[in-house]
């Protein structure tokens, strides 16, 4: 996260304040997307305000931040003293020291450098029973700043929710049937990569491993993978897994390590940032179609064992998936490989027979629709090879095959057929 995030919010929180006094500042901050401030106002927040706080924004940042560390408690005081109540209010039960900010006349809470950067940009707000939250980011030249407003404007129609849509996955929040085996895909595929682990049902895999001893675990809750590693010195194994799933989907991926594990990493070649959090572990951050980063997989240790997940929460990880790939899925990750689309009449048995034997994800369309609305609805959805068999191709044993990207369609023979989805296949091992 680019440090200038932290200025930003600042900046935003203080320009917040000034162009709606009447409004009850609750705070800014930076998380995954960029920057953030949200307050409080009766009166409905309108896209032109936006502007209004870019340019003042820009204003504030001529002005010098000024950053001193305090105990909480006379932090509270200081806050209070500037009739920030909400903000003196998020101090109650901390300890220790916490870092105020001061620009002009308004106050603030920030941890860490500010480095300030005029290239930001405010993307947008949400606001609920009155409660304003504006988001935006800030980058470190004006190329990056440009770059990511291109892919800003074309993310409403690449982001997950137009793909899971397009693809018929899921309309939120509900899943198709193709997105029910969509997660059944990514699923199996988690079983094959955890080679050597042995998947239980049940919450506590201590209590398994005392039974049965049993070091390598894995089990699932709900939409969220537990892996459980109770051998010692396994933390570099674990951590290849974590590294070689990442591979597998080609993300762009950021190491985030709490705790004393720079060394496993260094072993392993993986660049990674420090965090400064009391547990022990890792946390990889996956970038999505805006190249913002959001939380993947995740590590601890303990002294009794070492926990992981792949996924994190299996839904994320999907529309991280979606934007990784967009509408043009791996034929190894399709949720339906091949569609049959026989015409009436014939006999396909022999056909399906082959799909079974290379174990090939696959349907077939019965329905009484024209046979080019079939085709239509099968390459709606991207599947990655169509196959028309009809009286002609029962006779001749050869098919009539479309390729996902392709605008026309191949003659192939059973064997070729067969062979070709073989090689597809294997190429996605």
């Amino acid at each position: 996260m680019f440090s200038g995030n932290k200025a930003a919010a600042v900046l935003l929180g203080v320009a917040v304040r000034k162009i709606f006094p009447q409004s009850t500042y609750l705070g800014s901050d930076v998380d995954e997307r960029g920057f953030y401030a949200f307050f409080h106002d009766s009166a409905i927040f309108q896209k032109p305000f936006l502007d209004l706080l870019e340019n003042e924004m820009r204003e504030l940042g001529k002005l010098e931040l000024e950053s001193k560390e305090m105990l909480a408690s006379n932090a509270k005081e200081f806050l209070i003293h500037h009739n920030e109540k909400a903000l003196a209010k998020t101090l109650e039960g901390v300890e220790g020291i916490v870092e105020v900010v001061t620009l002009g006349e308004c106050v603030d809470l920030c941890e860490g450098p500010l480095k300030y950067s005029r290239f930001f940009s405010l993307l947008g707000f949400e606001q609920e029973k009155g409660k304003v939250c504006i988001h935006g980011v800030a980058f470190e030249t004006q190329k990056e700043q440009k770059n990511f407003l291109k892919l800003y404007r074309d993310h409403p129609k690449n982001n997950a929710i137009s793909v899971g849509k397009d693809l018929e996955l899921f309309e939120e929040p509900f899943w198709h049937p193709r997105g029910v085996q969509f997660k059944r895909v990514l699923q199996e595929k988690w079983r094959r990569h955890l080679s050597g682990f042995c998947e239980i049902q049940g919450d506590d895999p201590k209590e398994y491993f005392t039974l049965t001893k049993r070091k390598k675990t894995c089990l699932w809750q709900g939409d969220r993978d537990h892996i459980y590693s109770f051998e010692k010195d396994s933390l570099i194994s674990c951590l290849q897994i974590i590294g070689k799933w990442i591979k597998i989907f080609d993300f762009e991926a950021r190491w985030v390590i709490h705790g004393k594990l720079a060394s496993a990493l260094k072993e392993l070649k993986i660049d990674y940032v420090v965090d400064d959090a009391q547990k022990s572990g890792v946390t990889v951050y996956i970038a999505d179609g805006l190249r913002q980063f959001w939380p993947g997989p995740t590590l601890e240790r303990d002294k009794e064992k070492i926990s992981f997940s792949l996924f994190g929460d299996l839904e994320k990880f999907i529309h991280l998936v979606l934007e990784r790939f967009g509408r043009e899925l791996p034929f190894w990750l399709a949720p339906e490989q091949v569609r049959l689309l026989p015409l009436e009449g014939v006999d396909f048995a022999e056909v399906l027979k082959n799909f079974e034997e290379l174990s090939i994800r696959y349907s077939v369309d019965q329905s009484q629709r024209p046979l080019k609305e079939k085709m239509h609805r099968a390459l709606q959805v991207n599947v990655p090879c169509v196959i028309v068999f009809g009286k002609q191709e029962e006779e001749t044993g050869k098919l009539k095959v479309r390729v996902q990207g392709s605008q026309q369609n191949q003659t192939l023979t059973m064997q070729q057929m067969k062979n070709f989805l073989s090689e597809r296949k294997f190429e996605s091992q």
